[in-house]
């Protein structure tokens, strides 16, 4: 009878209920045997950890009673060990004591023998000192003894040293006195005597002297005469050569001068004609180079002009390709300008919308620039440039607007990302609670997490779970949801991305 019913169900239904049913039926069997499966894998999980936990118990009391059957033996060892240590040690204290005992009697004796040798050797050290001090006496009395013999003897000395000296330098004084006298004696005598000498020989010289010149003064007058006599026949002779070569002299220095100044005209001549030439060879060179110049310069200057003639030419296209570009850019300039007008319009709604949420606090701070603003030194100004400045300085104002605005979108975004991560985290920890309370079986669920009873609808006398329609579905929240996102796109959109979010103060 159940599988005639379930069949006669199944047959009142249309296909999309049908689907539906199969697959929840579907969904509900998975749930079931994900279940079974789950409470064998716990099952055989628990198992297997008190198997585990039971196998590191009875390890743990294995190596506990291995353990202490190692330290009984290695106990007994260690007291073996000990035992025959403290015999070792005991014998070795012995013997060392034993040590000890001899090194004591040996340093006792030692002692002796040392203080008796010291004793011996202070004797004799005494002895020899009393022998030394003796013999130092005698040689000291002995030494005062032989002093004062040298003394007495260095005294007798010195009293004969001086006598003898006195007398001896009595004697030296008379000896030099009596050499003095003697020699100034012998010295007037030679004196006079060689005075006497020299005026004998100084006459006898010059008596020897007249004698030799008279015959030799006669003989230099007599060649002085002869010598006369030949110059004068010899002027005789040679006066008229000498005439005739002073003649011929001057003749010869006249056709000298003469031929030197024949040269330098020549020279001054051959000159002249070289410099003519150099002249005409320079004259011909450099008018050959102006002509070859001025054909150059000629060949181009055509070419300039030719030149000139297509850049014109190319200009003239330039200059309209220049034009038609330009008109362009006027166009898109005029386009752009209106864009930025449109732009310009919706910043301004944009301000108006904005302005409905300003606070006191905007106000105040753009009161604030205003007064800055009138408050500006414009003493170097025209009134005209000072309107001007007073007209940009209100672009500043607008500038310190939008970037407040900027901050405060700024802190938007980072309060929504706060946001949205709490959100995250709020679903996965709503998402975590609500499986563990899946697991639980609904046992443990709260009241208001418990689940309700479907309504149920009688069918041939019996109760029946009512499934979703199509309906319901459409009208689910899932699809409102997303029907009312498409409609915010479109109206923004139509808006072109203006949207005016609460003012909100993060500062």
């Amino acid at each position: 009878m159940p599988k005639k019913g379930k069949v006669n169900k199944l047959a009142r239904m249309s296909d999309e209920e049908r689907a539906r049913y199969l697959q929840h039926r579907a969904d509900v069997e998975e749930e079931a045997r994900r279940r079974k499966r789950e409470l064998v894998a716990r099952f055989i999980k628990n198992k297997l950890d008190k198997e585990e936990v039971y196998a590191r118990i009875n390890t743990a009391k294995i190596n506990q009673e291995w353990r202490y059957i190692l330290r009984k033996i290695k106990c007994k060892q260690m007291a073996s060990d000990i035992q025959g240590l403290i015999t070792s040690f005991n014998f070795l204290l012995e013997r060392k004591n034993r040590l000890l005992n001899s090194l004591m009697e040996a340093i006792d004796d030692s002692d002796e023998q040392h203080r008796r040798a010291f004793q011996a050797h202070t004797e004799t050290l005494s002895y020899f000192l009393n022998i030394g001090s003796q013999r130092l006496d005698k040689l000291q009395v002995e030494y005062e003894h032989q002093k004062n013999d040298f003394l007495e003897n260095w005294d007798k000395e010195e009293i004969d040293i001086t006598d003898n000296q006195d007398r001896a330098e009595f004697k030296l004084t008379l000896i030099t006195y009596i050499q003095d006298r003697d020699f100034k004696s012998l010295k007037k005598e030679k004196e006079i005597q060689s005075a006497t000498e020299k005026n004998d020989s100084r006459l006898e010289h010059e008596e020897e002297m007249r004698q030799l010149c008279k015959p030799k003064q006669l003989e230099i007058d007599m060649y002085w005469s002869k010598l006369r006599e030949v110059y004068d026949i010899y002027l005789e002779k040679h006066n008229p050569i000498m005439s005739h070569y002073n003649a011929l002299r001057e003749k010869d220095d006249f056709y000298q001068r003469d031929i030197a100044r024949n040269e330098i005209q020549i020279q001054q001549a051959t000159e002249i004609l070289t410099t003519l030439q150099k002249e005409w060879v320079r004259t011909t060179t450099t008018m050959s180079c102006k002509l070859n110049h001025m054909n150059t310069k000629k060949e181009e200057l055509a070419k300039k002009y030719w030149l000139m003639k297509k850049e014109t030419k190319t200009a003239k296209a330039k200059e309209d390709e220049m034009l038609s570009v330009l008109v362009d850019a006027s166009q898109e300039a005029i386009k752009r300008l209106e864009n930025f007008e449109t732009m310009l319009q919706k910043i301004k709604q944009l301000a108006d919308i904005c302005s409905k949420y300003e606070t006191d606090k905007d106000h105040i701070f753009l009161e604030d620039v205003e007064d800055d603003i009138t408050s500006a030194d414009f003493e170097t100004l025209d009134n005209d440039m000072i309107e001007q400045c007073k007209e940009f300085k209100k672009m500043d104002k607008f500038l310190l607007k939008m970037n407040r605005v900027k901050v405060q979108t700024m802190c938007l975004k980072t309060e929504r990302a706060k946001l949205t991560k709490e959100n995250i985290q709020l679903k996965q920890y709503i998402k975590r609670y609500l499986t563990e309370l899946a697991l639980k079986g609904g046992k443990d669920r709260p009241l208001s997490v418990k689940c309700q009873s479907e309504p149920k609808i009688e069918v041939n006398g019996k109760l029946l779970n009512r499934p979703v329609t199509c309906i319901e579905g459409a009208l689910s929240n899932a699809v409102m949801h997303e029907q009312r996102l498409k409609l915010q796109e479109k109206k923004k959109k139509e808006l072109g991305s203006v949207r005016a979010y609460p003012r909100v103060h993060c500062w």
